[in-house]
């Protein structure tokens, strides 16, 4: 059984804001002109090697060193016989405690997340009160004839609810459009889990630069890269050889691995809209022992700087093995607490560009089943 890599990734990228009721979302930033001009896949996507590109398959052009970073990456990721898996998880459920910080301000909750692969993906979203008993939920899936529908409840006290709110109609176009981010957000989830259920674009590894005289502090430099990667100014301090460090000296230790991939999708496309393919780099900051990954910048478009509107830098501070004690079969190594950087706008300029200081969104897994027995019936009201 393959194990839990990045759902920090998937989930801090669109930091979904759950509410006590209908919601809005921040405006995400355009991107650059060319990047936003990204290759749509209309047919099979082409791997670097000129082949359609599969699930797990390496391109057979990929170097020697990318390729055994990869299989450490995956391996990193299982518990029982080591074998990475092509097939993403199905359903899962996952709870957590979050800290998010939005236009508006900054909201502390927990919320539970659900995910079944059917359909166009079906989504159940709880927020929860102080006894981790459900205070509202939003929910998209599919009512008795098929058709996609979106709902949300609130529970009062005493635990009366209610009833369920249809959010159909113009009124609640941008709650569904919120509802619709959960579900691309599950979609990546999905395969972040298991990293040999992506389809391989390109793997290439990045060499980390030495600084260069007179660049801004925090700043990392990869080859081929144009720019550099700011890295936020945190006093949020990673763990590598037992030993706590600052996030710039961690990331001077680490391993880099990029994968492209088609596979991820874009949280600009809202609406209802089904989301079109585009290139994504993911740059995995592995820790060279264990091969999990204590950092991971996602850059959208195939090539260019790395740091661009809308790239986000994740920090995984602590891994889990959870459920604790059970046998290797049923356990899962999941990100316990990990940090959720944006890119922000310094100046006019492109090399004005750099990570936010403080998280945008903080999360703290508290559980979770990423085989859960779920069906199209939980995602109705009832």
């Amino acid at each position: 059984m393959d194990l839990v890599s990045h759902l920090a990734l998937a989930l801090a990228l669109a930091t979904p804001t759950f509410a006590a009721g209908p919601w809005t979302q921040d405006t995400p930033p355009a991107l650059p002109p060319g990047l936003d001009q990204a290759p749509r896949a209309q047919g099979p996507a082409l791997a670097s090697d000129g082949q359609p590109a599969a699930p797990g398959r390496i391109p057979s052009d990929t170097p020697k060193g990318a390729r055994a970073l990869w299989s450490q990456l995956a391996g990193s990721l299982s518990v029982d016989d080591g074998t990475p898996s092509a097939d993403a998880p199905r359903a899962f459920q996952l709870e957590f405690d979050v800290r998010s910080r939005q236009s508006s301000g900054t909201r502390n909750f927990s919320a539970r997340f659900h995910y079944l692969d059917e359909g166009p993906g079906l989504v159940r979203g709880v927020v929860l009160d102080d006894q981790r008993a459900e205070r509202s939920t939003q929910m998209r899936g599919l009512d008795e004839r098929g058709k996609l529908r979106y709902w949300y409840r609130k529970v009062s006290g005493e635990g009366q609810t209610d009833g369920w709110q249809s959010l159909g109609g113009p009124d609640f176009k941008e709650d569904r459009a919120e509802i619709d981010s959960w579900a691309a957000i599950s979609f990546d989830i999905a395969r972040l889990t298991r990293p040999s259920s992506f389809r391989i674009l390109s793997l290439r590894e990045r060499e980390l630069l030495p600084p260069e005289e007179g660049a801004p502090p925090l700043t990392l430099r990869f080859d081929g890269d144009p720019g550099g990667v700011v890295l936020p100014g945190t006093d949020i301090e990673g763990v590598r050889d037992g030993r706590k460090q600052p996030l710039a000296a961690l990331c001077a230790g680490l391993r880099w691995l990029e994968l492209q991939t088609p596979d991820f999708r874009d949280f600009r496309e809202l609406g209802g809209r089904q989301p079109k393919a585009r290139p994504y780099r993911l740059l995995f900051g592995m820790d060279p022992e264990s091969g999990r990954p204590q950092v991971v910048l996602v850059s959208p478009g195939a090539e260019g700087p790395l740091q661009v509107p809308g790239a986000v830098l994740v920090q995984c501070t602590e891994w889990l093995l959870h459920p604790e004690g059970a046998t290797p079969a049923d356990q899962s190594w999941l990100p316990g607490r990990f940090f959720a950087y944006e890119t922000v706008g310094a100046g006019p300029a492109p090399t004005d560009l750099l990570f936010s200081d403080v998280p945008r969104a903080d999360l703290y897994f508290i559980d979770g089943d990423m085989s859960a027995d779920l069906n199209a019936d939980f995602f109705r009201p009832r």
